[in-house]
């Protein structure tokens, strides 16, 4: 699938999904992710999409990975609205959210939660579920509006300063390799939006692109909707500028210029926060298994920091899972909500 196949240093921890628990109908995914739901205005210019289930206090906000959507969280928020009110939102360029008209970097990306929240009437604290880029943009929210927050849950996430410890970890050489698959990355992302400016992607003869979902999601109404942002403008620009926001090569074309994920704000005081760590090895492009090995080390080191960002946090280890926690390993997840739940009720 062509969102897990990106392949920088801020989403390079990606795997495919290896079980199949949780299915959901697929009448789910085609209503709730494949058509727009609750569009909000949260500039004169720009509306976000939404989707919600079921009722409950505290809200529980589900915020996808980069090249990711709202379909991402098939497995999980259905369970959670059976017990509180789960949204889903698309991000600027994603889904049926209108295209950014800034930058897509932290900032932003908080900038336009808070104003969503807010226009569309949830009550506040909420809990948010963050997964890969959508954990560092959960964090930052987090610190900079922490009475908006009851708890959080981060799976497998991005996080401050990923890029230079990953780095440090793996050495020079490991380093040269990842900033070369960066320079290859954007490179693949602008031919993506050139043939979407075009309309080129939805000629017959752009069919098995790799700017598409090829090879194609096993769920027909998810490859569907795949396929259909993919051939926005929108939506490639969007990525392409949350790659070069995160992690982009240095100005010597080697090393990895963490510009993006810099520590921002302070700890979390006693906020419920659990965080969800793959178990699953990573398979870096052009790297050895020491040097991944090493790498893994320096993820679940960033974990551990995140965790104790809060004195209510804690990280565990998702076994037979890969960056897609969600869907490998969907119950450790929907587990792991309802425990935030239950403290920020009590």
């Amino acid at each position: 699938m062509r969102h897990q196949n990106l392949c920088f240093v801020l989403a390079i921890f990606v795997g495919m999904p290896v079980t199949v628990a949780h299915a959901v109908p697929p009448s789910f995914v085609a209503d709730h992710y494949g058509r727009p739901q609750t569009l909000v205005a949260i500039r004169k210019e720009r509306r976000l999409n939404m989707t919600c289930t079921g009722a409950g206090r505290p809200t529980v906000i589900f915020l996808s990975g980069l090249g990711s959507g709202t379909f991402d969280w098939r497995k999980v928020q259905p369970a959670i609205g059976k017990i509180a009110r789960a949204c889903a939102y698309d991000r600027a360029g994603y889904g049926f959210s209108d295209p950014a008209t800034e930058p897509a970097d932290v900032d932003n990306g908080v900038s336009d939660l808070h104003a969503l929240l807010h226009a569309s009437g949830v009550t506040t604290p909420v809990i948010l579920v963050g997964h890969s880029l959508g954990g560092l943009y959960a964090t930052a929210y987090a610190q900079q509006y922490p009475s908006d927050i009851a708890g959080i849950v981060l799976v497998d996430p991005a996080f401050a300063g990923q890029a230079r410890a990953i780095a440090n970890a793996v050495g020079p050489q490991a380093t040269a390799k990842m900033a070369a698959s960066d320079v290859q990355t954007l490179a693949a992302l602008d031919r993506c939006i050139s043939l979407a400016e075009t309309s080129r992607l939805a000629l017959p003869a752009e069919a098995k692109s790799d700017c598409l979902d090829n090879p194609a999601d096993p769920d027909p109404d998810v490859h569907r909707e795949r396929d259909r942002e993919a051939k926005t403008a929108g939506f490639e620009r969007a990525i392409r500028s949350e790659v070069q926001a995160a992690d982009i090569v240095g100005s010597d074309g080697q090393t990895i210029d963490d510009r993006e994920s810099t520590v921002r704000g302070g700890g979390l005081g006693a906020i419920p926060l659990v965080v969800l760590t793959r178990g699953n090895h990573s398979d870096l492009p052009g790297l050895s298994a020491e040097e991944d090995a090493k790498a893994d080390a320096a993820w679940k080191e960033g974990h551990d920091r995140l965790a104790a960002l809060s004195t209510n946090g804690t990280n565990a280890v998702v076994p037979q899972s890969g960056h897609f926690i969600q869907l490998d390993q969907p119950s450790a997840v929907i587990a792991a909500i309802e425990r935030v739940i239950a403290s920020a009720r009590r």
